[in-house]
């Protein structure tokens, strides 16, 4: 009888784990948005802030982009604001990348995360707007909500 009792309060709980860590994967929202590549968004003419009807689409969407982080702030375990490029190497060597190579990241309060090391997923909001960093303009803005490992 006690191994039946057992067997029942480890199942339940890993389904109770299960549904908890499912519940939370969407409350943070990445499990859904448009998966962007950065062949598109590099088809925005950033002189004239012209971009095609496919990228025009996306701006106010929940999307997922790929790409690795520059943070622009010193706190390395928290970090809110950071520039999401294609390649590892981009925005260390002068030039910085054209603006649309750029998109620039404003995590929403409590998504924080540590500066990750290699390539991540960042799941938000997309804006075709001009910003503003220490590194140059950014053609596209990001309300991130979660990011997570690329996989």
């Amino acid at each position: 009888m006690k191994k039946w009792i057992f067997a029942g309060v480890v199942l339940l709980s890993l389904i109770t784990g299960f549904a908890v860590y499912k519940g939370l994967h969407i409350l943070k929202g990445t499990t859904d948005g448009i998966e962007v590549d950065w062949r598109l968004l590099g088809e925005m003419d950033y002189v004239t802030g012209k971009s095609p009807d496919e990228l025009k689409k996306l701006d106010g969407q929940k999307v997922k982009i790929p790409g690795f982080m520059v943070p622009l702030e010193d706190n390395m375990k928290k970090v809110t604001e950071f520039l999401l490029v294609p390649t590892p190497q981009a925005c260390i060597h002068v030039p910085a990348p054209p603006p649309n190579q750029m998109v620039y990241v404003v995590m929403e309060s409590g998504a924080e995360s540590e500066v990750p090391y290699g390539p991540i997923w960042v799941y938000g909001t997309l804006k075709l707007v001009t910003k503003k960093s220490v590194y140059g303009e950014a053609s596209f803005e990001l309300q991130g909500v979660a990011l997570e490992p690329y996989q």
